[in-house]
Parts: C-alpha cells; structure tokens; sequence
C-alpha cells in the first residue's frame, strides 16, 4: 500500500511576460551567493532579452561600479544553436528550429547559401542580411554588402536596422535568396554553451566585440565590464562583485499536491529528497514552456514542515 501525502504548499514564481525590474546590490559577493540572494529576495540574477533591456541595465548600474557586475549568464554543458533576435513573439511554435542544413561541421555561425545553412566560421568576413522589423514584406530583408565578422554584422544590423535576419519557414528562406543573390550571406543563427540562471531561453548577447562567439572560455560566469562600457566579459565565478537582480513583481501562485513515493521508507523530511523533487518538477514544467522563468520553492508549515500524512 502506498504511502500518500498532501505537500503542504508548492510557491511557484513565473516571470514570462512581465517587465523586468532591475536592482543593484553593491556588496560584493560570488556569483553562486549573488545567485542565491537574487533568489531569496527577488526573482533570480539578471536576464535580458533585447538591447532595450540592455540599455535599462546599463542605466541602472551607470558609474556605481569599479571593475565588473555579475548578470545571470553562465557557462553551461551543450553548445545550441540560437537566433540573435532574441523576441519570443517573433516566433511561432517550431519556427526557432526550422534549420535546413547543407553541411555539418564544428563551427559556431552560420552562413546562408543558395537555400540551405552552412556551420562556418565566426571570424571570416562575408557579407549578411539585415532584418528591419519596422517594415513590411520583402523590404525587411537588407543586403549587407560589407564584408564583416559574424559580431561586427549582428552589431551593424542591430544599429541601423532590428537584428541579423532569421529564417523561420520556407517564405523566407526563398526571400532571403533572392536578396542575397547568390552570395554567401550570414544570417542570425549562432551556437553557445552560456544559460541564463532562470533557465529563460534569451539568445541575446552583449559581448566586447572583439570576443567574437563565445564558446572556448575557461571563466565560466558572466559579468558587464568596466572597461567596455559595460559589455559582457567571462570571469571566475569565484570572484567577488556587485551584481544585478531582476526584482519583477512575480506572478505568485501556491499549488497543493498529493504523492504517493513508491518507497514509503523514503524520508520527505529529508532537504535533499525534497530538493530532489523540485527538481524533477521544474524538468516537467520546462517541458511545457522552454522560453518561461520561474522557481519552485516549498511553502513550509507553521512548524516547519512541508508534508503532512493524510488521515
């Protein structure tokens, strides 16, 4: 016979949607403390997802730093394959993957070819195609017909136009040839390891130029620099720094569930099991929704504990 239980309260914090609300904390701490202070007294380290939000940031930090402030970047496992415009609504359901490959390789870049992607290397010069979202049909697609590094292409889109373009169907994969006019062309799709702390799907990026995609780096957390005007930069996550939190009005909701272990000399009062559990819940919730922040925590009791034996 199993073992049924009734969790006490599940605090679920779900931040899609919602504008971000940045707040600076001076004292310097680890990137791993900032993260767990982030998470206490706010939503979670800071996420951006548009150069908007970049520029909100900066603004809120402005000259009360010396060296470096940590975000919520950080270096994960799996290099994936983004598209540098970066807006959930831009795209509908499967359009963020609708990638028809020519060649496979180890590159981080991808150069668009007579109707198919090539992986290619960031660092070669080639020219690229603009998106412009403040206008229609075909005029949204722009040659670029300077010879760039994939950074300095993005950089030039996003400064005279939107973004580097994406290809979300088969229109515009047939647009896109016709304006690239048989040149080998970048477009807006790159591959990196670095993952937001709250697990948001942001492809966005505000690195120093001159560091190109960045995949090989040893420093595996991520802080806006001093000394590049607040451009992003790798450093050791043990340092000490100041640090942003996205302190979003959290939409708040309790969730009170029943579970019946398969184990019932499992110990629920253990931190670890219940850590455990979370954990498996958060997987399942990202499951139904990849772009969405949020954390799980457990309610507790009066007296502290989190399951309560039915009757």
């Amino acid at each position: 016979m199993h073992l049924i239980l009734l969790l006490s309260g599940l605090s679920f914090q779900f931040s899609h949607g919602l504008q971000p609300q940045f707040v600076f904390f001076q004292t310097p701490k680890t990137w791993s403390e900032a993260q767990n202070i982030c998470r206490e007294q706010c939503f979670d380290l800071a996420t951006t997802h548009d150069m908007r939000e970049m520029e909100t940031l900066l603004e809120v930090v402005k000259d009360k730093y010396d060296d470096a402030v940590w975000i919520g970047l950080s270096k994960g496992k799996t290099r994936r394959w983004r598209w540098s415009l970066a807006d959930d609504d831009f795209y509908k359901e499967g359009e963020r993957s609708y990638l028809l490959w020519r060649s496979i390789t180890d590159d981080n870049c991808a150069v668009f070819s007579n109707g198919k992607l090539n992986m290619y290397s960031c660092e070669t010069n080639k020219y690229s195609v603009c998106f412009d979202a403040t206008k229609q049909g075909a005029d949204q697609y722009i040659l670029n017909t300077q010879r760039m590094v994939w950074t300095a292409a993005r950089d030039f889109c996003r400064a005279h136009y939107t973004d580097l373009t994406s290809l979300r169907n088969d229109a515009e994969y047939q647009i896109v040839q016709q304006v690239a006019n048989g040149s080998e062309v970048y477009v807006g799709l790159f591959r990196d390891p670095w993952e937001w702390s709250d697990q948001t799907d942001s492809s966005f990026r505000y690195w120093n130029p001159d560091m190109l995609v960045r995949t090989d780096s040893t420093q595996t957390c991520v802080a806006m620099l001093k000394v590049n005007s607040g451009k992003w930069g790798d450093r050791a996550c043990t340092e000490t720094h100041p640090f942003v939190c996205n302190c979003i009005v959290k939409k708040l909701s309790f969730i009170k569930l029943r579970i019946s272990p398969q184990d019932s000399m499992l110990d629920l009062s253990n931190p670890s099991v219940q850590a455990d559990i979370l954990e498996q819940m958060s997987q399942k919730l990202r499951s139904y929704n990849k772009t969405a922040g949020f954390h799980l925590k457990w309610r507790k009791q009066s007296d502290g504990r989190v399951f309560t034996k039915e009757p």
